[in-house]
């Protein structure tokens, strides 16, 4: 028969292993949770992220990340961004509801792929009026301006339209001036001092976006955006990111 001294030692062993199982058990659990904590506190926030805080709205720290790779003499992206603007309140209030940070990436993606001198020039004046935080205010003058000057007489609004032809020298200078841009804003456009920065983030562009315009909202990426469309396929554009479905 076992002893009563071999049967104390076999209880305190077990007891010990109990503990030690125990102890295991819980710097496990521990560990789990410093992970999550960890991934959590050191995930990047959507404004971390954004090439220019000049040209994004909406809450930095927000959920969801929406952005459009686009340019000013695309005229698929115009359509998308004029029906933007013509719905703003509609827009910005969808981005706060759906906690969206909203970024544009303006490129000069035709002067790269056709050698389009007014895409350049547009995109050097729009960042020249990012340096004075008006962005949006020449974005959405330029968007107005090519609509009343251009494609609302079906001058350059589609591939198969007229080209825009002999646009003034002074067009960007003039949609700045009527933004409230300053003189700053002069001297940026006519010594190019946006050129460096328009270079750097179109040969970035590039490499992420298949044409113009081009979405990027979550795990959602589209390409293109139909002239007749309207305010609902912007929804749907935006509800797709959220992974919302009809």
């Amino acid at each position: 028969m076992m002893s009563e001294a071999t049967e104390n030692i076999k209880s305190k062993t077990s007891n010990v292993g109990r503990i030690i199982r125990t102890i295991a058990i819980i710097a496990i659990i521990v560990l789990f949770f410093v992970i999550i904590i960890a991934n959590s506190s050191t995930r990047r926030a959507p404004g971390d992220e954004a090439w220019s805080e000049a040209t994004t709205i909406g809450d930095r720290d927000a959920k969801n990340y929406y952005i459009m790779y686009t340019d000013l003499m695309c005229p698929y992206c115009d359509v998308f961004s004029r029906v933007v603007m013509e719905n703003w309140d509609e827009f910005q209030q969808y981005l706060a509801d759906n906690n969206i940070f909203f970024e544009i990436r303006l490129t000069d993606y035709l002067y790269e792929a056709s050698g389009s001198q007014y895409s350049r020039d547009a995109a050097e004046a729009a960042y020249c009026a990012a340096q004075e935080n008006k962005f949006w205010d020449f974005y959405h003058g330029a968007i107005a301006g090519l609509w009343k000057d251009y494609h609302s007489k079906g001058i350059g609004n589609s591939k198969t339209a007229a080209p825009i032809k002999n646009m003034p020298e002074n067009y960007w200078l003039e949609i700045g001036h009527e933004a409230g841009l300053s003189d700053q804003f002069d001297q940026c456009v006519a010594n190019h001092s946006s050129a460096e920065e328009l270079d750097r983030n179109t040969k970035r562009a590039l490499q992420v976006a298949q044409g113009m315009p081009y979405f990027q909202f979550n795990d959602f990426t589209m390409a293109g955006f139909d002239s007749s469309w309207g305010w609902d396929y912007v929804l749907r554009y935006l509800d797709a990111g959220l992974g919302k479905t009809e």
